[in-house]
C-alpha cells in the first residue's frame, strides 16, 4: 500500500466514524421531536422492532409498548406544551454497535411559562441496520432516582 493510499483509507475510516456519531445524535433528537408532537409510529421508529426502552417509569419492549406510551393520555396531555431536548451525548462506535451516553430534558408550558419537567440520566445502546443507526436498548433515569448516577458511572469506560 502506498503512503497516498494509506492516507486515503485513514481519512475514510475517520469519516465514517463522524458520519455514524452524527447520525446517531440526529437519531436520539428525532425521538425528542417525535415524540413531542405525539407522532407514535415515528417515535419507534428510532427503535429496533423488539427494542427495550427501560424508563423508570414503564418498561417497553418493541414498536407497540413504544406507540402505545406516546398515545397514552399521560403523554398526550403533554404533546404541544413538551420540548424534549436530549443530549449532547457522548457516543462511541465500535463497528456496527454504539454506547452513547448523556442526559434528556423535558420542558413543558405551564400556564403562561415553561418549567423543567424532569432532568434524566440516559444510556443508549445502538445498532446499524439496512435502514441506519436504530436504539437497541434505552435505558433513562430521572435525577433524583436510585439508579440516575449509576446509568452513567457504570458505562462511562464503554465511551
Amino acid at each position: 500500500m502506498t503512503e497516498l493510499e494509506a492516507k486515503v483509507e485513514s481519512l475514510e475510516r475517520r469519516l465514517r466514524a463522524i458520519e455514524d456519531e452524527l447520525a446517531i445524535h440526529r437519531l436520539i433528537v428525532r425521538y425528542g421531536l417525535a415524540v413531542d408532537v405525539g407522532d407514535a409510529g415515528a417515535t419507534a421508529a428510532v427503535f429496533q422492532a423488539d427494542g427495550i426502552y427501560d424508563a423508570d417509569v414503564r418498561l417497553m419492549r418493541g414498536h407497540g409498548d413504544v406507540e402505545d406510551m406516546v398515545r397514552s393520555e399521560r403523554h398526550q396531555a403533554m404533546v404541544g406544551s413538551c420540548a424534549h431536548q436530549i443530549g449532547p451525548a457522548v457516543v462511541r462506535v465500535a463497528g456496527d454497535r454504539a454506547t452513547a451516553l448523556g442526559y434528556s430534558r423535558v420542558y413543558l408550558r405551564q400556564g403562561d411559562g415553561f418549567g423543567v419537567y424532569r432532568v434524566s440520566t440516559n444510556r443508549w445502546l445502538l445498532e446499524r441496520t439496512d435502514e441506519g443507526w436504530r436504539i437497541a436498548h434505552r435505558l433513562t433515569r430521572i435525577l433524583g432516582h436510585a439508579e440516575a448516577s449509576a446509568v452513567l458511572s457504570e458505562h462511562l469506560g464503554e465511551i
